[in-house]
């Protein structure tokens, strides 16, 4: 009877880690909010008819204007216009009318990781729209700010994909050792 209760217990806990792991793999809420960015670039894709395929990181890079000279490389010092809008076309980001572009070192963890992998893409005078899924962009976290009162408001919710109008006006090569 000793080894029966043993044998009991063991099945019980392996049924109970079983279910437990079917319960947190069918809760995982990232799982529903991932199927629902794939889904959205997709319904986008298709309905602006892109015809270029993802990169490996799912970035759809769709190149307006070439421009000239060499690729940009990571390290590299680049001046770029912007415009940033979700996939409903709603605005939340650009510098169109600012007296300068904006300015950054490809690669620095300041940027998102999105717009280095699509400017190693570019070169100088390029302009080009890129579609870049939230893995790429602000992730599951979002991005968001306080506003003078100490509030917080989410300005882009996490898995959002985001779609930006990109040209670079200036161009300054890593130093070379």
């Amino acid at each position: 009877m000793g080894e029966t209760l043993i044998t009991m217990r063991k099945r019980f806990s392996v049924a109970l880690t079983a279910l437990l792991a079917l319960v947190i793999v069918a809760c995982n809420p990232a799982k529903k909010y991932e199927e629902e960015e794939k889904s959205l670039i997709e319904d986008y894709v298709a309905d602006n008819n892109i015809t270029v395929a993802p990169d490996a990181n799912g970035i759809y890079y769709m190149e307006e204007y070439p421009g000239t000279g060499e690729l940009i490389q990571v390290g590299d010092s680049v001046g770029v216009r912007y415009s940033g809008t979700f996939l409903s076309g709603k605005a939340f980001n650009d510098n169109l009318d600012a007296p300068t572009p904006y300015r950054f070192r490809v690669g620095t963890p300041d940027l998102i990781e999105g717009w280095s992998l699509a400017l190693v893409k570019m070169k100088l005078g390029t302009k080009a729209k890129v579609l870049l899924p939230s893995k790429v962009a602000y992730g599951s976290m979002g991005f968001g700010t306080y506003d003078i009162y100490g509030y917080y408001y989410t300005v882009i919710p996490g898995y959002t994909p985001l779609l930006f109008e990109m040209e670079v006006e200036e161009l300054t090569r890593k130093a070379k050792k």
